[in-house]
């Protein structure tokens, strides 16, 4: 039987329960706790013996998030005096159409599950099923934030020495234009290939999933610059703004194309910024970017000099236009002025970093 650990769940091993019998992290979320303790109760009072198998995620894979539900789920098993015989704590890859791989073990149920991503939230569906014949015997699902099991994640990874860039990094992104006409500002549409008009202002409000770097810009068609919010840490869970929470960004220069980018991850530019914008400027003075055209040359630089701080293998991507963008509720932001302009945020997600780009006229 490879890839089984053998679980004796005696009261001494319970009382133990807080080191887990396969070397896992003690738990630390309380509301992780309570949700594995609701999902369990699904293999309570059978009567039989039951073999744990773990889960897998949408594509039958254990990633961290994965790894960090096991051991909250495997420990409220134990508490829950769950009859026990064997449980996966290394296995491979399940089949992407399979709910469960029935190959391991010899209990007579087998309890295993999948995890599941929706915006903010992970779903955790536990599937309690018969060895012989497959038939499901019963099934429950409960949902959990997934900024709470990222940060325990990201706590492990952290223990361990280490940072984590497969943790994703996810972004309420609140893009706002305003314009005066008539004495009254007036909330102005911002998206790709958007014509605005001089005077305009841009104002970003943001919210982390993560503790990152972030850094916001506008660049302009004809090199200039303009840092939005500077490249600096910011913590999760905390409204943030650029530049301010009540400032603006005036788009005062006329007949230029704009590009605004907002970068989020565990490492930026650092100190390749310089060199990156003396290489945009060298794209605009060969003419290998144009107002509109080009473009996909800056993405591509950017790109490139990001890199620089992650491995070889790890895929950037810049996200543009708004096709596969989800967006937030309907808000309301009141400004201290007493101005209420309604807006809704993008939610944005990106490994190892969030790239957000979205270019405009100003005329």
């Amino acid at each position: 039987m490879r890839g089984f650990v053998a679980i004796v769940a005696t009261t001494v091993g319970l009382a133990a329960w807080g080191c887990l019998p396969f070397g896992g992290a003690r738990p630390q979320s309380a509301e992780l706790t309570a949700a594995a303790r609701e999902l369990v109760q699904v293999a309570q009072g059978t009567g039989t013996t039951i073999d744990w198998i773990g889960l897998r995620d949408s594509g039958g894979d254990r990633s961290e998030a994965v790894k960090v539900l096991d051991d909250y789920l495997v420990s409220a098993l134990l508490q829950a005096e769950v009859g026990l015989v064997l449980a996966d704590t290394v296995g491979g890859k399940w089949s992407d159409g399979g709910v469960l791989d029935l190959n391991r073990g010899e209990g007579t149920l087998v309890l295993g599950g999948r995890l599941q991503g929706d915006a903010h939230w992970m779903y955790v569906r536990l599937f309690l099923v018969e060895r012989d014949g497959g038939k499901l015997v019963a099934t429950r699902t409960v949902r959990v934030p997934e900024s709470e099991v990222n940060h325990e994640v990201a706590l492990r990874a952290k223990a361990s020495g280490g940072v984590d860039d497969t943790i994703p990094v996810q972004a309420d992104l609140h893009l706002i234009v305003k314009r005066e006409e008539g004495g009254v500002d007036q909330v102005v549409e911002l998206a790709e290939g958007a014509q605005l008009q001089q005077g305009d202002r841009l104002q970003l409000r943001y919210k982390l999933s993560r503790d990152v770097e972030v850094y916001a810009f506008l660049y302009d068609s004809e090199g200039t610059l303009e840092a939005v919010v500077p490249e600096q840490f910011v913590y999760s869970g905390i409204e943030q703004y650029g530049p301010s929470e009540n400032g603006w960004i005036t788009l005062q220069e006329s007949d230029r194309v704009y590009t605004l980018y907002f970068l989020a991850g565990p490492r930026l530019l650092e100190e390749n910024t310089g060199e990156l914008f003396e290489r945009l400027g060298e794209l605009i003075q060969q003419r290998q970017v144009d107002r509109f055209n080009g473009l996909e040359n800056i993405d591509q630089t950017i790109v490139e000099f990001l890199r620089r701080s992650y491995q070889e293998d790890s895929v950037i991507a810049v996200q543009r236009g708004s096709e596969g963008i989800a967006v937030g509720r309907p808000e309301t932001i009141v400004y201290d002025d007493g101005t209420r302009l309604p807006s809704q945020a993008e939610i944005l997600k990106g490994t190892p970093v969030l790239a957000r780009a979205l270019s405009f006229s100003v005329q």
